[in-house]
């Protein structure tokens, strides 16, 4: 049984368990391993840099399935920004396709390489689709509580980890997803949010499986922006990754211009999962446990689990931001990282 946020009361509750200790003048979350899945993606290019710019963050791998692309190529993406970066850090393929359904891709806002048509070289050899799943269950058990998992693509691989390991929902210290639409529209059709609606099924599993999961969807993604300023100084940095991103954010922007012009750029949506993931004060949050709708014309709805409404809510909803800080944050931290 389901009904839709704006129809219900919420309780509160203190930030989830898995964050053990907060520190620093911003409360940045610091002594975690993470894990960050990808489906690399303008936005998941983003991301990355984002994440590899941040000193305090230990990124221990990166998970690459298809979403935006197919996996080799979003896998080959994720080799291309990290070596651009002058960074060395493991890179996993993961899954190939939804659970139950079959990803079609358009390439309207990413092209069909997942970078803006920029068809850089093949970097997928050697690599085998779902070698990210045991990745991650090796490492919730290595590190259980001290791990936190960053999703900011379908949520295929995080799925199939709780169906091989169920024990991992209680195990692993957070994870952050990009993902849902609570209150506004969604962004594919009126109630979906994209990397929902890639693979509900997925979805439903994680939103059901009690994790201390929070969710940084449409509510807060869509108030934090890039726009043609910002590109335009990317553009003129002439480094690698510099140009990699901004070939592929001025593709984004322009997908935008068409699409949504009621915004005055492109959203920072996967970037924003790693800014709160980094510091959870960014966000305000609403305690519920969710599931998914998965069939109808709600399909990639994410609402509030009546079945569950008597249980200790597990999951955080984000529903507004601190836009300002975080993209002073992302900016300083990018425009540094993109000079190098």
């Amino acid at each position: 049984m389901w009904i839709s946020l704006g129809h219900v009361q919420s309780r509160t509750q203190p930030f989830g368990e898995g964050i053990q200790e907060l520190k620093g003048e911003n409360q940045l979350v610091r002594d975690m391993k993470t894990i960050l899945c990808v489906d690399t993606g303008v936005d998941d290019a983003l991301a990355i840099c984002y994440a590899l710019s941040q000193e305090q963050l230990d990124l221990i791998g990166i998970c690459a399935s298809y979403g935006m692309a197919t996996v080799p190529q979003t896998y080959s993406n994720t080799k291309h920004i990290v070596e651009s970066m002058g960074k060395s850090l493991p890179v996993y393929m993961g899954s190939e396709q939804p659970l139950q359904r079959k990803r079609e891709y358009s390439g309207t806002f990413h092209g069909m390489d997942g970078l803006g048509n920029q068809n850089l070289p093949d970097a997928s050899a050697g690599a085998q689709p779902e070698e990210s799943i045991d990745f991650i269950i090796d490492c919730i058990q290595r590190y259980g509580k001290q791990l936190q998992i960053i999703t900011t693509g379908p949520m295929t691989d995080m799925a199939k980890v709780l169906q091989r390991f169920p024990q991992a929902a209680q195990q692993v210290g957070s994870v952050v997803s990009m993902a849902g639409a609570a209150i506004t529209p969604g962004n594919s059709g009126l109630y979906a949010e994209a990397n929902v609606i890639v693979d509900p099924e997925a979805a439903k599993i994680c939103c059901e499986a009690g994790m201390n999961l929070t969710m940084v969807g449409l509510d807060v993604t869509r108030k934090t922006l890039l726009t043609r300023k910002e590109l335009e100084v990317w553009q003129g940095y002439g480094t690698p990754a510099a140009t990699i991103l901004s070939r592929a954010v001025d593709f984004y922007l322009e997908a935008y211009r068409v699409h949504h012009p009621y915004l005055a750029g492109c959203a920072l949506h996967d970037p924003l999962a790693v800014g709160v993931a980094l510091d959870p004060t960014l966000v305000t949050t609403i305690p519920m446990n969710m599931t998914v709708i998965v069939d109808g014309e709600a399909t990639g709805d994410t609402v509030e689990n009546l079945d569950k409404i008597a249980d200790p809510p597990t999951t955080h909803l984000a529903l507004t931001v601190d836009a300002g800080r975080f993209m002073d944050d992302f900016y300083s931290h990018v425009n540094a990282a993109l000079q190098a």
